[in-house]
This record gives C-alpha cells, sequence and structure tokens, in this order.
C-alpha cells in the first residue's frame, strides 16, 4: 500500500502540475465560448488556498481543511510524506481548480478573440486596464500570471463588477457605443464580505443599472458550499446568464 502512495505521489510532484498548461478549451466550466470578448472575476480569497479568511476589518470569516493530504501525507512519513501533503493540498485548493480551468480557455483564444482578468480579495485588481487581443504574447503573460496567484482576504464581489463593467465601456448604457466586454464570468467560493456594497440585493441592484441595456451576459460560477447561491442564481437569471454550481 505504500508503494502504492509513493508512485502516486511521484504523479503528483511530477507529472499533475504542469499537464494543465497545454491544455485548450472552447468552454469554461461546461459554457461554450462563442462570444468574442470576455472577462474574468476571479475570487482569491483566503478560502479558495484553504486559509483562514478574514473580511477588511479583520473578523475572521471562513477556513478550510486539508484533511485529505495530511492522511496520506502521514501515511508516506518522512520528507517524501511532507512534501506529498504540500502538493496534494495545492492541487486540492480551490483556487489551484480554477487555475486549472481558466488557463486551457486561454490558450484556446484565437487572435480575435478580446480578454481581461480581474482577481478580488478584500481589494480589486486588474491584470490589464484595458482589454487585450489574444496574440501568443498577451496569453503567454496572462498564463504566467494566473499561475502565480496567491490567496488571501475577504470577497469584494461589488467592486470587481464594477471595474469590469467599466472595462465594457459606454457601450453598457449607449446602444450606439462600441461594446467592449460581451461576457463577464464571476467565479467566488464565498459571499460578499468587502467592497462597496456586500448585501446581495445592492449588488444586483447595482448590477442591472450598469447593464441597464441588458447587452452583456454575467454567468456566474459558485465553488463549494458556502457561496450564497440565490444570489448568484439571481445575478445569472438577470444577466442573460447561467449559474455554475460547483
Amino acid at each position: 500500500m505504500k508503494k502504492i502512495l509513493i508512485i502516486t505521489a511521484l504523479f503528483l510532484i511530477v507529472i499533475t502540475p504542469s499537464c494543465y498548461l497545454l491544455k485548450k478549451s472552447s468552454d469554461y466550466y461546461g459554457v461554450d465560448l462563442n462570444e468574442k470578448r470576455y472577462v474574468f472575476l476571479i475570487d482569491i480569497s483566503g478560502s479558495m488556498e484553504g486559509k483562514i479568511e478574514k473580511d477588511a476589518k479583520g473578523k475572521v470569516i471562513g477556513m478550510a481543511t486539508n484533511k485529505v493530504a495530511n492522511a496520506i501525507g502521514n501515511q508516506i512519513g518522512g520528507e517524501l510524506g511532507g512534501l506529498v501533503s504540500g502538493q496534494i493540498k495545492k492541487s486540492l485548493t480551490k483556487l489551484e481548480k480554477a487555475k486549472k480551468k481558466i488557463i486551457p480557455v486561454i490558450n484556446g483564444f484565437t487572435e480575435d478573440n478580446y480578454f481581461s482578468i480581474i482577481i478580488f480579495e478584500n481589494k480589486v485588481r486588474l491584470w490589464k486596464t484595458e482589454m487585450v487581443q489574444a496574440t501568443k504574447s498577451n496569453k503567454t503573460k496572462a498564463v504566467s500570471y494566473i499561475k502565480l496567484l496567491k490567496s488571501g482576504g475577504g470577497t469584494n464581489i461589488s467592486d470587481a463588477l464594477e471595474q469590469a463593467f467599466t472595462l465594457a465601456g459606454e457601450g453598457t448604457t449607449d446602444s450606439t457605443k462600441v461594446l467592449n466586454v460581451e461576457t463577464i464570468f464571476l467565479l467566488t467560493d464565498g459571499q460578499p464580505s468587502a467592497g462597496k456594497h456586500t448585501n446581495p440585493n445592492d449588488i444586483l441592484s447595482v448590477v442591472s443599472e450598469w447593464n441597464k441595456l441588458n447587452r452583456i451576459k454575467v454567468h456566474a460560477v459558485g465553488l463549494g458550499d458556502n457561496h450564497d447561491k440565490n444570489f448568484m442564481q439571481e445575478m445569472a437569471d438577470q444577466n442573460n446568464g447561467v449559474y455554475i454550481d460547483k
């Protein structure tokens, strides 16, 4: 049994981490990517990597565990056991799983596509301040950026969505203007806990204002058991999107 565990461990350490970096995908969590312009909102709050999660005021709001990884590492024992445990913990985190979903999507884009990435915890950060063409160079840079993402903090859904609609430009409220974003993917494993609005109904209300012409689809991807399913379902329903419960 221990021999099998060691072989599995070596596979996890040497092979598994890199295989998804070369894949290409034409769908994201089962949603076909038929449009040309996408913004991906990625939750990097503490719970996405099993860390104690705190909001902007330092209040503890959640924590994940890694029992499976610890159990296997203990069975193998020694330095290898510790290495295996760490690798499994990384591979099991929601953030790592999210990376394995989005990187093949970016790899699969053609130069007809334009995209951007917004990450959020207590604060919101934009990978680029404008939409970029999916050239080979830009895709390589985006993949490198995603690979290095680390988690921490709370869940600022409100401000992340606001930034996404800002990227979309005047076309969100004026049909005569160019629409820079056709589809937004919101991915989170938690409930709003930071930003201008933390009440789900308030967030739905401001998104309705930003998307008053309903020209932008908002798909909502909820990871794990702690996200607000009703909120995510409403977000998708009110913005011509799909709710994916993972």
